[in-house]
């Protein structure tokens, strides 16, 4: 009884055995069963859009993006969208200008130097697309200044890059008498009242120290030589990035000193210098007329032909928003030129 049974018991753990193992050979695609279908992934980009910014004159390669698939197939890259023929794309995902950009020339669809494409990853059964913009940004080094005019006087209107600021050293002597050129503005700009306000030079007669000045950005008086500043109506720093910072620092320092490139201009003959006070020279610091105009209305007109004149006579640019404003106000103005300012005894 006890044989019977144990031989029962053998019979139905084989049977048990060849169950599983015919469920094993299933689930792992053995036996005659049929391979398990292997579902296809989509290429991906590693990233959402793409924005390349591209430099003109600084050769064809836009960018590149990359395109992955995650199931190891090969990938053919094409392009689409308003700009595709501006572009070429290789296997790696370099996208390259057929020719050079060109800022002044855009050739992109709305001729805004914004060049927009669709890049689609295919694995030849599915494929994804991505977003992708090119921007070309001027280089100011090719632009070709344009000559306007201002109050009558040829003007350079256009771009310039400078290096980072670097003041021209003032006060020189540029006729050697002693005086510095600071001082020769003074003794020119001095207003005597008749008599009442003589001009008081140092003893050795190298220096001013009282007298009277009006600053006409404010219409004060001052009478004290060390309470009065000489301002560059265009202000050294707005001078040097509108091209006074590419010349040799020989051109500079006469040009800080003297209110001219020119060799031999004395300083007190300039329209760049004005005796003015503190307050409004701080206040007005390295501005140009958008940014600052005298507190003095009636001294606006002045103002800005002392701007034009010296920017037009030392070849400095105006940008374009400069030159708007300037031109705009002309009507009020008129084109009646400035004095010429004489030299000192």
């Amino acid at each position: 009884m006890s044989l019977s049974n144990k031989g029962r018991s053998n019979r139905t753990a084989a049977v048990g055995v060849a169950v599983l193992s015919m469920a094993m050979l299933s689930t792992c695609g053995g036996g005659s069963g049929d391979s398990p279908t292997v579902q296809n992934r989509a290429p991906s980009f590693d990233a959402e859009s793409y924005v390349f910014t591209v430099p003109e004159n600084d050769g064809v390669v836009a960018g590149a993006v990359e395109a992955v698939d995650l199931d190891g197939d090969n990938l053919a890259l094409t392009l689409t969208g308003p700009d595709a023929g501006i572009f070429t794309i290789d296997i790696r995902g370099q996208i390259v200008f057929l020719q050079a950009p060109d800022f002044e020339a855009p050739s992109d669809s709305n001729a805004d130097n914004r060049y927009d494409v669709v890049v689609t990853a295919s694995d030849g059964a599915l494929s994804r697309s991505v977003n992708v913009r090119v921007d070309v940004v001027n280089d100011v080094s090719d632009d070709e200044n344009v000559q306007r005019r201002l109050f009558g006087l040829a003007v350079l209107v256009g771009d310039v890059s400078t290096p980072d600021y670097d003041r021209p050293s003032t006060w020189d002597d540029e006729d050697g008498d002693c005086i510095s050129d600071r001082h020769e503005v003074l003794i020119a700009q001095h207003l005597d009242g008749d008599g009442a306000y003589p001009l008081v030079m140092s003893t050795n007669g190298c220096a001013v120290e009282t007298g009277r000045w009006l600053d006409p950005y404010d219409n004060i008086y001052y009478y004290a030589a060390s309470n009065v500043q000489i301002d560059h109506v265009v202000a050294l720093y707005e001078s040097w990035v509108s091209g006074l910072g590419n010349l040799i620092s020989l051109l500079q320092r006469r040009y800080a000193n003297t209110g001219s490139l020119t060799e031999g201009v004395l300083p007190e003959t300039s329209h760049n210098f004005l005796a003015v006070g503190a307050s409004s020279n701080g206040e007005k610091g390295g501005s140009g007329p958008r940014e600052w105009m005298p507190r003095n209305e009636a001294y606006h007109c002045t103002y800005l032909k002392k701007w034009v004149l010296t920017k037009s006579q030392n070849e400095l640019l105006f940008d374009q928003a400069e030159f708007d404003f300037i031109q705009a106000r002309e009507v009020d103005c008129g084109d009646k030129p400035l004095p010429e300012l004489p030299a000192n005894p």
